[in-house]
């Protein structure tokens, strides 16, 4: 059975309800991951993901940003870092904390019929303590083959 270009073809996703703290302005796995099996090399992968962070010490202008690798390789990393999760109030110098939601998508090409895993991995913009996934929900990854 040959399916139209554009159909969808199969969907798999992952999730974790796992904490996990990122205090570094270096990529770290956060425990965010699925893996899919194309059926044909011309397929694309629609790679979308959703994840929420709970900055957990004060200060203005803080962040956190996501890049998604397809096995090793970075194929995914915005330009626009997420969510600023603090409000800080220069007249009383305190900071009200806040949930910073990310969501994204892209379509990925990887010419390939072997097992391919997408992961996520978060830094902190400034270094400070950020934690991932801390409250209480599920970062998700949902991994669609579109026929090519």
């Amino acid at each position: 059975l040959v399916m139209p270009t554009g159909s969808v073809l199969q969907v798999v996703y992952g999730y974790t309800n796992s904490s996990t703290g990122v205090a570094t302005t270096s990529y770290t796995d956060i425990g965010l991951s699925a893996s899919i099996t194309p059926s044909n090399s011309s397929s694309k992968i629609l790679v979308t993901w959703h994840i929420t962070a709970l900055l957990t010490e004060t200060g203005s202008d803080r962040g956190y940003a996501i890049k998604t690798l397809r096995d090793s390789t970075n194929v995914y990393e915005p330009s626009t870092q997420y969510a600023h999760g603090y409000t800080y109030n220069p007249a009383t110098g305190t900071s009200t904390q806040n949930t910073a939601h990310a969501s994204s998508s892209f379509l990925d090409s990887p010419s390939s019929t072997s097992s391919i895993t997408y992961k996520c991995q978060a830094k902190s913009l400034d270094g400070r303590h950020v934690d991932i996934n801390a409250t209480g929900g599920r970062a998700m990854i949902t991994l669609m083959e579109i026929a090519g």
